[in-house]
Formats: structure tokens, sequence, C-alpha cells
């Protein structure tokens, strides 16, 4: 047990660390802005699965995934049949995750994970695997949380969908993809499968200069592999856009970031988002664990008289997951509706005919003005800058936006589906949570609701 002391101690400290002056730079290398894109919202779950499937049986030349986790029943497990036909006739398959059952269990992450091995060992796809406890670095927990699902670098799909049945009892949002702004997501793709590789080698190879690690860096791939980067189609009156990123397990293991430092790493989605001026913002949170930064860019604004909406959870649909992040952000919540913040909770109501019963709000989409948007995995919350590696698509779009605001405003003024909160309301949860709020807000019990939200 003694070689485990030095890291259970850290993050013991983790707590203690609260409220010290610590600085980060916050200058976020993002990338550059592309024309002529086309976005396509996925808003029914079921029809993007159909999507994904039929993606993988016309796939080309690759298929790359990213995904928080992928889980061993119901559909994950026809698509994981797809993708071994797919890679018998030559297609290039990759998956980066936390977690995936489907495939095989590892806890410590000390198998080698070769997927599928052809007889000449040319090609190969591997899923490479990041333990989720313990975590890197001192955090209690490092995640893979980027969904990506990209097709011959022609086609990306981006979005808040993991590879599970429970996509289908949660509301939430994707949007394919086409146009240059693709390999801006492949380049990210491809920038995580390398590091991947070199953990793989790190914690897996007995010796870096072994074949565990020859095998494994064959499997990396550059600009220089034209397959992966081909020439993209331009759509006439397309989007601008870019993606967004925060490569946080990175900056971890660069940086060794332990502590409260995590929650002021670099994260050029948020440190986009707090530089954006507007009038009026619609937004999906998960729950409200706002970064400081994040916290004090919606305090400002709204003590400037702008209009801020959101969409989260109820305590109810919380509770579909876990409640512990919605009660730690009840005090957050009650700060920012008093400061005239319009907080709608989702309700667990009754699902229109032919629909999907929606048990949780699981959507992380912000929406400025009437053009501009972001849609992607960040919870727009702590655990998603300090831990989680994250990506969104960041576009101007009067058409794209304006269907999104009309979902949003239909939801916002339905009360089967969600009820303003109010301060006394909001005051009777704290009151009747007091005990078990208390708790989560106590040392390194803290870090680990932020961390985990």
């Amino acid at each position: 047990m003694s070689k485990f002391m030095p890291k259970l101690f850290k993050i013991f400290l983790t707590g203690l660390l609260i409220g010290m002056p610590l600085t980060i730079p916050l200058n976020a290398k993002v990338y550059d802005f592309t024309e002529d894109n086309k976005l396509t919202l996925l808003q029914d779950a079921r029809a993007a699965v159909e999507l994904k499937l039929d993606l993988v049986r016309h796939a080309k030349h690759h298929i790359h995934i990213m995904t928080y986790y992928w889980d061993n029943n119901g559909y994950p497990l026809e698509l994981m049949k797809e993708l071994n036909n797919a890679h018998a006739r030559g297609v290039d398959v990759r998956i980066i995750t936390t977690y995936i059952p489907s495939v095989t269990m590892d806890i410590f992450g000390k198998s080698k994970k070769i997927l599928y091995k052809n007889a000449d060992k040319k090609s190969k796809a591997v899923l490479s695997y990041l333990k989720l406890i313990p975590g890197n670095n001192e955090a209690i927990t490092n995640n893979i949380h980027e969904k990506i699902f990209l097709v011959d670098g022609e086609e990306a799909i981006l979005g808040g969908r993991n590879i599970s049945e429970n996509d289908y009892r949660a509301k939430d949002l994707e949007v394919m993809i086409e146009g240059p702004v693709v390999n801006q997501i492949q380049k990210h793709f491809e920038k995580m499968y390398s590091f991947m590789v070199m953990l793989k080698i790190k914690h897996v190879c007995f010796n870096p200069n072994d074949l565990c690690a020859e095998d494994l860096n064959k499997t990396k791939f550059t600009e220089k592999n034209a397959g992966f980067y081909p020439e993209q189609v331009r759509f006439a009156n397309g989007t601008k856009a870019r993606i967004l990123t925060n490569e946080i397990l990175i900056q971890q293991y660069e940086n060794n970031y332990w502590g409260e430092k995590r929650f002021l790493a670099q994260d050029d989605i948020i440190d986009t988002v707090v530089k954006i001026e507007f009038n009026k913002l619609r937004a999906y949170n998960y729950f409200i664990l706002p970064t400081e930064r994040y916290k004090l860019y919606l305090e400002k604004n709204l003590a400037d008289g702008k209009i801020i909406e959101m969409i989260t959870n109820s305590k109810t649909t919380a509770a579909s997951i876990s409640n512990k992040g919605y009660l730690y952000g009840l005090p957050e919540m009650h700060n920012l509706v008093e400061r005239g913040l319009q907080l709608y909770q989702w309700q667990d109501g009754v699902p229109e005919p032919g629909q999907d019963h929606i048990d949780y709000l699981h959507e992380k989409v912000m929406l400025f003005d009437d053009d501009h948007g972001f849609i992607g995995s960040h919870n727009f919350g702590c655990g998603s800058t300090s831990v989680s590696s994250e990506i969104v698509i960041e576009f101007y779009s009067k058409p794209v936006v304006q269907t999104l605001i009309d979902v949003f405003e239909a939801e916002r003024t339905n009360s089967l589906k969600t009820t303003l909160a109010t301060i006394p309301e909001i005051e009777n949860e704290i009151k009747d949570n007091s005990l078990m709020i208390k708790f989560l807000h106590k040392f390194f019990v803290k870090n680990f609701v932020r961390e985990m939200f």
C-alpha cells in the first residue's frame, strides 16, 4: 500500500487547496473558422443510430470513433458487428473510449487490446483505453468524453450521445458535419489517438523498445496518409464553422495539474465562450456547476441586463442518472436565478404518441442571439474543464440556430416538458437536502463531485 500513499495524499489535499491563488495561462489556441460547410441536425436518437449504421456499411477507407462509453446490449452490439464487417473488407477501424464492455472488460487497463487482427498483420484496429478509476495525475477520474463518429474523413457526427441504449431515453442532440471543418475533427482524432497510443506504450508495454511498442506505434497516422485527409466538398452558401477542444488529458500529462489547478486549466471551449458578447443566450446545461470563469461571465452579463435562459435537469430527472450533481449545484442555481437567470427544469412528462419516454436532459448546446451556436460534448461544468476531454463545433448559421431556437422555445413554454425554477422552490429544495448539500461541499468530496459532473 505504501507506494500508493503519495498519490492518495495528493488527492486528499485537493480539498485543502480550494481558495488558494493559482494562475494558469488561459490563452486559447483554437482552430481557424472554415467556410462552406454543411450541418444537419440529428434530433431523433433512433434516426441518428440508423444513420451511423448506414455510414459504417458504406464506409470505404476508415471509421474513427470516440465515445465516453460503449454499452454491451442493443444497438451497440449491432454497431460492433457492422464495424467487424467493415474491417473485414479493408476499412481502417479505430475506437477511443473510456469504457467499452461490449468488446472486453479490463478495469485496470493492463491488456494490449488489439481488437481486430489480419493474418498478415498489415492492418489493425486498436482500442485505445483510458482507465476510469484511479485517474492519472492525481485527478480522481480522467475521461475521454468526446463523442466523434467520423467516416472516410468526409462525414462526421458530433454531439452529446454515447454508444448506448440510454440515447433513447435522454433529451440530446447531434449534428452531422460535411465540408472543410471535417479535417479539423480528423486532426483532433489523430492527436488524441497518438496520445492514447503513447499512454498504452507507457502502461502496457514492458519495454518501450520491444515489439509491443513497435506494433502500437505502427498504428499512428498523420496528414501524410492522404486517405485520412481527403479534399473536402464545399457547399455553396454553406456554414462558417470550426471545432474547439480542451485536450485536458494532454494538459494534465504535460503539466501534472492537480488540486484546484485542474479547474483553472486552459479550456478552449469555455475560454472562447466567455469572450462572446450577446443580447440573449439560450442554453441547455446538464447541471449548474460552472467553473469560476464561466460563472463570472454569466453574472456579469446578467448584471448588464442581458437575457439568459437555460434548460437543465430537475431533481426528479437528475435522479435517472445521479442527483448528486444537481444537489451540489443548488446553491449556485439559487445565486444565478437571484441575479436574473431564467432557469427552466426538465420534467418527467408523458411522451408524445410513438415517441420514447425522455427520462432526463443530456443536451449540450449554446445559442447566442439568432446566428451563433455551439453543439458538442462539453457540459459547461467543472468536470468538463478539469478532467474530461471535450469537443464542440462552433458555427454561424441563422437557419440552423433558428431551428434550435424553435425547439428550445417550444420546450421552454410547454409546462409538460419544463417549468420555471423560482427562488422559493430552490430554497425549499436546499432546506430539504441541506445535510447532503453540506456533505457534498466538504473537502475532496467537493472536488469529486465537480470532476464527475
